[in-house]
């Protein structure tokens, strides 16, 4: 089969529904054509023929009997001054009739038509209806007039013909519509490895071919991001490898410095190396930690005591904040005795973050520490009182390697400590939410793990 076109297929469409409005009409109307002629259907026509054929021998016949009435005719016979005579038309409706056509003049009421011919000494009156009636008492009683019946059937041919044939064509396109789905879907999934399968429109085709470029592209890119990540791992990882073995020499030695001998201004000096390679070993770590696959990487989950996890924690940050100057506020409020986390990651979280807020805080500033539990969704809010995330690190800060141009300056900040402790919230599948704190006019960084880490 070829490739077709959007237009052809609705073109195809149309035919069809006028090739099936064509048949339901010539079909129903065949079929009543077929039913005049057998007689099962009188049309009007054939009824008023009937009743001028019939009228001399109505006029002479001596007594009117309803075998001599052409069918399917009802009749009602009057004296010449309007008494009621009999006829197959109940006396209920013999007024009403005698005054429409005599009292009247008229030949014709509502759905009815009437003919009246004069007798001797009667008056009969016949009635018959203004439409093809069928021949079936019994039909004609459930559906008096057959021109309706017909088109009321034909319109609900028509309405059926149209919802198959939208069905039909709707199932078609849908298939050829779902190829398109499905390879939207997974692209989105970054599922790259597969062919796509044409769908024959050439429409939908051409969207597929621009998914196929678009799919090309994205998995080029990919391989090479993934290639370039990989690379900086290797080289973070050598570099720091590296590095720990003169660091660890001058440390040593350094030491070995201190125990001996040393002038005033020796001293000073051998302090400045101990101090730098203090500074360098903190670096190692970073380059280590940003070395480190978080997607690969498998938490360690366990049963965490939060007494014994933030006993620890306190003990780190109290250090940390009197060698600066910081007063901390520490409110825990109420937290679940046990959680279920990674016990290392959580504390390196923590004080990644804890030990960020002490380096942006004045000296003479606070830090404070604070813990909500919220339909057992754990937060950690830690918030500081120096000037505050700006708009472009409200936005990055938690991305690998970000830097301000003003925290370039600052010596201990690597752009790793937010990065990190987002990477072990997202495996805890909680996250990190920075914003500025309006009541200590500092940055706020809260934690959340979900309800399905807290335990009781």
């Amino acid at each position: 089969m070829g490739v077709k076109k959007l237009r052809s297929v609705f073109m195809r469409y149309a035919l069809c529904l006028a090739l099936a409005v064509f048949m339901v009409i010539a079909v129903n109307v065949g079929a009543y054509l077929f039913c005049v002629s057998i007689g099962v259907i009188y049309p009007l026509t054939s009824i008023s023929t009937a009743i001028e054929m019939e009228k001399d021998n109505l006029r002479s016949v001596r007594q009117v009997e309803a075998s001599d009435i052409p069918y399917p005719c009802e009749y009602v016979i009057f004296t010449k001054d309007g008494q009621y005579v009999g006829g197959s038309i109940g006396r209920e409706y013999s007024t009403a009739i005698w005054n429409t056509c005599m009292e009247g003049g008229r030949t014709r009421d509502g759905a009815y038509l009437y003919s009246v011919i004069e007798r001797e000494e009667e008056i009969l009156i016949l009635r018959y209806r203004m439409t093809a009636q069928f021949g079936n008492a019994t039909l004609r009683s459930m559906f008096p007039s057959a021109d309706w019946l017909l088109i009321v059937t034909i319109l609900l041919e028509i309405l059926l013909s149209l919802v198959v044939i939208s069905f039909i064509f709707g199932k078609y396109l849908g298939k050829k519509i779902d190829k398109l789905l499905t390879v939207v879907h997974k692209i989105e999934q970054q599922d790259l490895e597969f062919e796509i399968q044409k769908s024959r429109l050439f429409e939908v085709d051409q969207a597929l071919d621009a998914l196929d470029h678009m799919r090309h592209a994205l998995r080029q890119s990919l391989e090479r991001q993934w290639y370039d990540d990989k690379m900086r791992q290797e080289q973070l990882s050598a570099l720091a490898h590296d590095l720990k073995t003169p660091l660890t020499i001058i440390r040593g030695n350094t030491e070995l410095l201190f125990d001996t001998s040393l002038s005033a201004e020796q001293r000073e000096c051998a302090e400045y190396i101990e101090n730098s390679s203090l500074q360098m070993q903190e670096y190692v770590q970073a380059l280590i930690a940003a070395a480190k696959s978080w997607d690969s990487y498998k938490p360690c989950m366990k049963r965490v005591s939060m007494d014994s996890l933030l006993l620890e924690l306190k003990n780190q940050i109290d250090g940390l904040c009197a060698v600066n100057s910081i007063s901390l506020h520490w409110d825990c409020g109420h937290y679940p005795a046990y959680i279920t986390a990674d016990h290392d990651l959580l504390i390196r979280m923590l004080i990644n973050v804890l030990s960020n807020a002490v380096e942006h805080t004045p000296q003479g500033g606070e830090v404070i520490f604070e813990i909500e539990e919220h339909s057992n969704e754990l937060s950690f809010l830690i918030t500081d009182t120096g000037k505050g995330f700006s708009d472009e690190a409200l936005k990055h800060a938690t991305e690998q390697f970000f830097m301000e141009d003003d925290s370039r300056t600052s010596k201990s900040h690597y752009g790793i400590g937010l990065y990190v402790a987002a990477s072990i919230a997202k495996k805890h599948n909680g996250k990190i939410i920075l914003e500025n704190s309006a009541v200590a006019g500092g940055a706020k960084v809260t934690i959340q793990i979900p309800n399905a880490v807290c335990k009781r």
